[in-house]
């Protein structure tokens, strides 16, 4: 009798065997299909934010150009826009001007500008070398607006479209310290008119978060929306959290 229990049980073992590894391989197939739907999932994602990445970039220099053409306009029309505040005179000294990196030789600084006398005319004289995209030449006359102008309406332009500049040139740490230099002067009350700052803060957001740094981003994403709610810069800043999902 014990005989034949065995054989039953042995007989029964060798049934089941094929079961269980027919199940086995079910389960094996199943988590190769969901494997490859997460990879397809992974790969579409992947797809919408290198997309998504391409519409920021293109809607960014759109906005560029637009702003580069307003603010041409209002200099033909005379008209600023001011962030009003209380504002303490200020000189910028000789050392300030060190923060901005030394002009590269004269082959890339071309032929030198006239003199001019008002810094309206400078401002223009500037802002149209940036437009037509000489950029050494545009940044070193800003400087020089800078260093001739240091509590004019137009010197914290001055300082936000050399950050601009180095931008283009693809050198983010001196944009970046160009920007957080306006950021403290306008802060601190040390330039008359800050009309720029929403744009510095614009500028610092979008640098922080192509460095992947959301902390810092926010930061100043947070600071934009809280001191200039309506700004144009303010809205743009929402449009790209928008853009990103945000």
């Amino acid at each position: 009798m014990r005989i034949l229990a065995l054989a039953l049980l042995g007989g029964l073992a060798v049934s089941c065997a094929p079961v269980a590894s027919e199940k086995t391989a079910e389960r094996l197939s199943e988590i190769e299909i969901k494997v490859t739907r997460v990879e397809q999932k992974a790969a579409d994602l992947e797809g919408d934010i290198e997309k998504t990445n391409e519409r920021i970039d293109k809607l960014t220099e759109l906005i560029s150009e637009l702003r580069l053409e307003i603010e041409r306009i209002k200099l033909k029309l005379g008209i600023t826009d001011r962030v009003t505040s209380v504002r303490k005179p200020s000189t910028i000294p000789e050392s300030e001007a060190e923060k901005i990196p030394a002009p590269p030789s004269e082959e890339q600084q071309g032929p030198q500008e006239e003199e001019v006398v008002d810094s309206e005319t400078a401002y223009k004289k500037a802002i149209e070398l940036y437009s037509i995209k000489k950029l050494y030449e545009a940044r070193n006359a800003f400087l020089d607006f800078i260093k001739k102008y240091p509590s004019d309406k137009y010197t914290d332009n001055a300082f936000f479209w050399i950050g601009k500049v180095y931008q283009e040139l693809g050198d983010t740490a001196k944009a970046e310290s160009v920007f957080r230099s306006l950021i403290e002067k306008c802060e601190g009350g040390e330039l008359p008119d800050c009309n720029k700052l929403p744009d510095a803060y614009l500028m610092m957001m979008r640098i922080n978060i192509d460095r992947g740094n959301t902390e810092e981003a926010n930061k100043y994403y947070s600071l934009l929306i809280e001191k200039f709610p309506t700004s144009d810069a303010a809205v743009r800043a929402r449009e790209q959290k928008n853009l990103m999902g945000e």
